[in-house]
């Protein structure tokens, strides 16, 4: 049996970042998508009520696959932009698909 890892990541922008952290969050999300074949989803969304959360569900065939995404080069380099960008660490809940 398969075990589906899912998880939201909510990140929040510093005052005036939000424009550039949700730019960067597009191209981090179009990388994954293109190189990470044991990524099921990743699609970031913007708050409609507060422009600066940032809010990611992300699904991964398995906890190799969400270690692997973790180590590939367009997520540390987004990590490293998001030091500038972020107005604290990411609030990641990890999730239980219900069966």
């Amino acid at each position: 049996m398969i075990t589906l890892i899912s998880l939201v990541a909510k990140l929040r922008a510093r005052p005036g970042k939000e424009t550039l952290l949700a730019e960067e969050c597009v191209r981090l999300a179009q990388a994954v998508r293109n190189q990470e074949r044991g990524c099921l989803a990743y699609i970031p969304h913007v708050s409609v009520k507060d422009p600066a959360e940032i809010v990611f569900f992300e699904q991964y065939a398995g906890q190799e696959d969400l270690d692997n995404h973790r180590q590939t080069p367009h997520y540390k380099a987004a990590s490293e932009k998001f030091k500038d960008l972020l107005a604290g660490p990411p609030e990641v809940t990890m999730l239980k698909e219900l069966k």
